[in-house]
C-alpha cells in the first residue's frame, strides 16, 4: 500500500480540507489572471502549504483552463506532469538543503532569467524557506524586487518570523491554520471508505487527537494502522500500532495526586523510571494534563481529549469537579516550577517525586491546620489583656527568681561522625517516612558545631518541611538512636530567583519570558 498522504493528495481545489480563507483568495486571483510574482505561505507543518502551491503551479499552467475558471483540469500534459513531479517549468527546492547564495544563484535566479520551456509560468516553490542563510536571502531580494515576468515565487514556511522583513514586504502573504478535528474526521472516514476498510469511531478521533491539526500525520497514522492488511480495524489492534502514549499514566498520576495517594504516586513514577520512560516528556505532559481540566472545568471542547479512553475522560470530568479552578492552577504553578527544577536534577525521577509529596503533603496539611478565623480584637482589648496578664515567676523563700539550669551535652557529635554515618540517617528516615527521604535528599551537610547541624537546601519548600513539627520529632529520634545526642538544624536556602528559572527553561524554547 502506498502512502497514503502521498496517495490521496489533493489534486484539485475542491479536494482541500480547511484553508477556505486562503484558497478562495487564489481562486479570484487565477480566474481573474491577476497573477503576483511572490506568495508567502506560512503555518504549521502538514496543513497543506506545499499542496496548495502544486494546485496552484497546476491551475496558472493548465492548458485547458479558460478565463473565469480556476479549476485546473487535471487532464492535460501539464497537469500530468506536474501532478507526477516531473514537470521541468515547476521547480521545487528545500531551502534547508541549500541554504548557501550559490545554490539561490544557480538554482533560482539564473533559472528564472529564462522562459518555461513549455508553459506560461515557470513556477519557483522553495520549501523551509526561513533555512535560507542571510547572504541567500538578500540574493534573493533582488530577483523579487524586479521579477522576470514569467516567473512566480512561492515561499513555504513554518517560521515566518525568520524571514526578513524586506523578503515579506514583496509577498503577498497567506497564513495557514491547522486542520480542523471534525475536518481531520471527515477526511479520515472518507479515506477509509476508499480504501474499504472499516475502522471503529475511536480509533479515528484517536488518530485525529493524536495528529494535533496535521493532516499528513493523521493520514501517516492511519496508513499504520491499514498495514496490518485488515478489513476491519478494531481499538485493540489499532493501540498496539499507534505509538504509545504516556497520557494514560499522566492521569493515574493526577488522580493519585488528587486523591493523596502518595505510595500510588510514587509506584507511577518508578515504573516508568524501570521501562525507560522519557518522565522529562511525562512532565511536560502533566503540565498539559493540568491545564486539560482546567479546559474540562470550564467546559471548553478540546481535541486533545481524544488522546484519553472514553473511561478515562469520564475520570478527568470526575477530577474537574473535586478541584477548584485556583487548585487546579496551583498544581500547574508547581508542576512547572518542578519542571525548571529538573533540567539540571542528575536524578531523572526525583523532582516528579518531589512535585508528589509537595502536592499531596501540602494539601493534607493545609486541610489539618485550617484554624477557624479568630475575632479580630481592637487595640483597647489588647492593652487591658496584656496589662492584666503578668508573667507568673517562681521566687525563692529569699525572693530570687529560680533559673532553670542551662542544659549541657554529655557528647559533641563531629562533622565527620555524621558524615561517616549519613547513609545509616538516612536509611532509618526511609523506614520511618520515606516522603520525608525524597526532602532530606536534597540537603547538602555544610557544617557541625555544638552539636548543631548546617544544611543547605535548594527551596523555601524543603526547609519548611524540615521546620514541620512532625518530621523533626522523626529526626531527632533517628539522630539520638545513632548518635546518641539530638541535634539541632541550622538550614539555609540557596534559592534562585523564580524569574531567572523561568527565564531559563524559556532559554530551553528559544525565548524568555522575562
Amino acid at each position: 500500500m502506498s502512502t497514503l498522504y502521498r496517495k490521496y493528495r489533493p489534486q484539485k481545489f475542491s479536494d482541500l480540507v480547511e484553508q477556505k480563507h486562503l484558497v478562495k483568495t487564489l481562486q479570484n486571483e487565477i480566474s481573474g489572471d491577476k497573477i503576483a510574482h511572490a506568495y508567502l505561505f506560512s503555518g504549521p507543518r502538514g496543513v497543506g502549504k506545499t499542496t496548495l502551491a502544486r494546485l496552484f503551479a497546476k491551475a496558472v499552467n493548465c492548458q485547458n483552463r479558460k478565463h473565469g475558471e480556476y479549476e485546473p483540469c487535471d487532464e492535460c500534459s501539464s497537469c500530468l506532469e506536474i501532478s507526477a513531479s516531473r514537470n521541468i517549468d515547476v521547480i521545487e527546492i528545500d531551502a534547508a538543503s541549500h541554504t548557501g547564495v550559490d545554490n539561490v544563484r544557480e538554482n533560482i535566479i539564473e533559472n528564472a532569467q529564462f522562459k518555461p520551456t513549455k508553459s506560461k509560468y515557470k513556477v519557483f516553490i522553495i520549501d523551509e524557506v526561513h533555512m535560507l542563510s542571510t547572504s541567500a536571502f538578500n540574493a534573493l531580494l533582488k530577483t523579487l524586487e524586479e521579477p522576470p515576468s514569467h516567473a512566480v515565487f512561492i515561499l513555504a514556511t513554518t517560521e515566518p518570523q525568520k524571514i526578513p522583513a524586506t523578503i515579506i514586504s514583496r509577498c503577498q502573504r497567506f497564513n495557514f491554520k491547522k486542520i480542523n478535528f471534525d475536518s481531520l474526521i471527515k477526511r479520515l472516514e472518507d479515506i477509509a471508505e476508499q480504501e474499504k476498510i472499516k475502522v471503529d469511531e475511536s480509533v479515528l478521533r484517536k488518530v485525529a487527537a493524536k495528529s494535533d491539526g496535521c493532516m499528513r500525520d493523521a493520514e501517516s497514522l492511519l496508513g499504520q494502522i491499514f498495514s496490518s492488511g485488515k478489513n476491519k480495524i478494531s481499538k485493540e489492534e489499532a493501540d498496539s500500532v499507534l505509538p504509545t502514549s504516556q497520557m494514560e499514566s499522566v492521569a493515574d498520576f493526577a488522580e493519585a495526586v488528587i486523591d493523596k495517594n502518595l505510595v500510588a504516586a510514587l509506584q507511577i513514577i518508578d515504573d516508568l523510571a524501570q521501562n525507560g520512560i522519557s518522565l522529562t516528556q511525562f512532565h511536560e505532559d502533566l503540565l498539559s494534563f493540568w491545564r486539560l481540566l482546567l479546559m474540562i472545568k470550564n467546559k471548553i471542547k478540546t481535541s486533545t481529549i481524544y488522546e484519553f479512553s472514553d473511561e478515562t475522560i469520564k475520570n478527568m470530568e470526575t477530577m474537574a469537579q473535586k478541584l477548584t479552578e485556583k487548585e487546579i492552577m496551583s498544581f500547574a504553578d508547581s508542576t512547572l516550577k518542578r519542571l525548571i527544577f529538573a533540567k539540571n536534577c542528575p536524578l531523572a525521577q526525583l523532582p516528579l517525586e518531589l512535585l508528589a509529596v509537595e502536592l499531596i503533603e501540602d494539601e493534607s496539611e493545609n486541610e489539618t491546620t485550617k484554624e477557624p478565623q479568630k475575632p479580630k480584637k481592637n487595640i483597647v482589648e489588647i492593652k487591658k489583656e496584656e496589662e492584666t496578664k503578668k508573667p507568673e515567676v517562681k521566687k525563692t523563700s529569699e525572693e530570687t527568681p529560680i533559673v532553670p539550669p542551662k542544659k549541657t551535652s554529655a557528647k559533641i557529635v563531629s562533622f565527620e561522625e555524621i558524615n561517616e554515618k549519613w547513609p545509616e540517617v538516612m536509611s532509618k528516615i526511609n523506614e520511618k517516612s520515606p516522603s520525608l527521604l525524597f526532602v532530606v535528599k536534597m540537603a547538602d551537610l555544610i557544617e557541625a558545631s555544638d552539636n548543631i547541624l548546617t544544611l543547605s537546601l535548594p527551596y523555601d519548600f524543603h526547609q519548611k518541611k524540615l521546620k514541620d513539627s512532625k518530621n523533626n520529632e522523626i529526626l531527632q529520634t533517628i539522630f539520638k538512636e545513632i548518635f546518641g545526642e539530638t541535634l539541632q538544624l541550622n538550614c539555609s536556602v540557596a534559592e534562585k530567583p523564580l524569574n531567572t528559572e523561568i527565564n531559563d527553561l524559556a532559554a530551553d524554547f528559544g525565548g524568555q519570558v522575562i
